[in-house]
């Protein structure tokens, strides 16, 4: 169940970055740094990766807890840097590619959910042995 829910918020935050990123692409519709666009386009990049993955192969807790700790890294970074060098405000597809402090914080609950699931598969078979 647990990873149900985890690959369903993957799918959704991937498809809405992947919008925003193709319509903060067009001309003359941004004022982002490119940095900010390129560290999205790769965390996109990686999301789809693992949707991919999922339907090829299994994903374990652990791959989880790999996408959502670099999705947060980079929604942390994106939103430290455009604080500090970008003065005009952003429009709402701008917003969508930068992340707000609820995408960081979604993904430490994701975080903490996959560690949680992890270490309890962990203890149920050392308790089998």
């Amino acid at each position: 169940m647990l990873k149900k829910i985890l690959l369903m918020v993957l799918i959704l935050t991937t498809a809405t970055r992947f919008v925003g990123v193709v319509l903060t692409l067009q001309p003359g519709n941004t004022s982002l740094p490119t940095v900010v666009l390129v560290l999205t386009s790769i965390t996109v990049l990686y999301g789809i990766y693992f949707c991919v993955r999922r339907y090829v192969f299994t994903l374990r807790l652990a791959h989880f807890v790999q996408f959502y700790v670099v999705q947060s890294a980079v929604f942390v970074f994106n939103l430290v840097f455009v604080s500090r060098n970008v003065l005009l405000s952003l429009t709402l597809t701008e917003i969508i590619v930068v992340g707000t402090l609820l995408d960081v914080l979604i993904g430490l609950v994701a975080i903490y959910y996959s560690v949680k699931g992890i270490r309890k598969i962990k203890s149920v078979g050392k308790n089998q042995l």
